[in-house]
């Protein structure tokens, strides 16, 4: 694992993300008609270049991605992303019909736009609850072409040498539609981070006692 945050405060980060897309798996899953099986979440503080990888085995290869960026006591960027040459499945499985690759291109950002509202507000919003924050979020963001690229695209992250990443994998059951869910974080928002958890832990704590 990592060793900027405690091995506690790595397990709460891990468990917000993972009822985060419990939440959105269940949407998705009725939206599409079919299971949604996820990864076990997880996180990593790497390099910059490392991280890219770690999300993009090539990351010069072209996705489609949703992004949002977020800030608050803490800033960050939450994005959902596909390859993109599997996007176009997830439309045709959204639509539930057999439309030609023309109809389906003409449906892809609007469809990918809905599934991540769904997913990105749903991580987010588990988020800001459990740690009782409000999350100022900017409108969510369809972006298309190079992973490396999209991924620093208008950050405004002070410190972008390293990134904290919160990452879980997707998919349908049924059929080779996939994708990723990442949350970014820069090295300097590692501190308000602990400072968050720790008052969570604490009210849990005592909550327990």
């Amino acid at each position: 694992m990592i060793d900027v945050l405690s091995e506690l405060e790595q397990d709460a980060l891990l468990e917000v993300l993972n009822l985060g897309m419990g939440q959105a798996a269940d949407s998705l899953s009725r939206m599409v008609g079919d299971e949604v099986l996820l990864s076990v979440p997880t996180l990593y503080f790497l390099p910059r270049d490392e991280a890219f990888r770690l999300i993009e085995e090539d990351p010069h290869a072209d996705v489609a991605a949703v992004r949002q960026l977020f800030s608050g006591p803490f800033q960050g960027s939450a994005l959902l992303i596909y390859p993109h040459d599997r996007s176009l499945e997830l439309v045709r499985s959204l639509l539930h019909a057999q439309i030609t690759p023309e109809e389906c291109r003409t449906l892809e950002q609007e469809s990918l736009m809905e599934v991540g509202n769904i997913i990105l507000n749903a991580c987010l919003g588990t988020l800001a609850n459990l740690m009782e924050i409000e999350l100022l979020c900017d409108l969510p963001q369809y972006l298309q072409g190079r992973c490396d690229l999209l991924l620093t695209e208008k950050l405004e992250m002070s410190d972008m040498t390293h990134l904290l990443v919160l990452y879980v994998h997707f998919g349908l059951a049924s059929n080779t539609v996939r994708g990723d869910v990442v949350l970014l974080f820069d090295a300097t928002a590692i501190a308000e981070i602990k400072r968050e958890l720790a008052v969570v832990l604490t009210r849990y704590a005592c909550d327990a006692a």
